[in-house]
């Protein structure tokens, strides 16, 4: 996956996307990765996944990113692991 590309195409679209790794979290080895994607696309609401892995985060935040926004962005699916 190159996070660098998504981000950009995320960007384009109109999605503030931020992607965070909490030390106390990693720490006790929670989820210690978040992902928060945000914007006019989505209206009033975001889009926020806390999960254990980078790769797995991603997915699941990118995942509920398509159900919100009903499918239209089928093209997600290419950065998805």
């Amino acid at each position: 996956m190159d996070i660098e590309e998504l981000w950009i195409r995320l960007a384009e679209a109109g999605v503030t996307a931020m992607l965070k790794i909490d030390h106390e979290r990693f720490a006790e080895r929670g989820r210690s990765w978040t992902i928060l994607l945000s914007g006019p696309p989505l209206g009033d609401g975001y889009v926020r996944a806390e999960e254990a892995s980078l790769d797995r985060c991603v997915a699941v935040g990118l995942s509920r990113l398509r159900e919100r926004a009903n499918d239209e962005w089928g093209w997600v699916s290419e950065y998805m692991p």
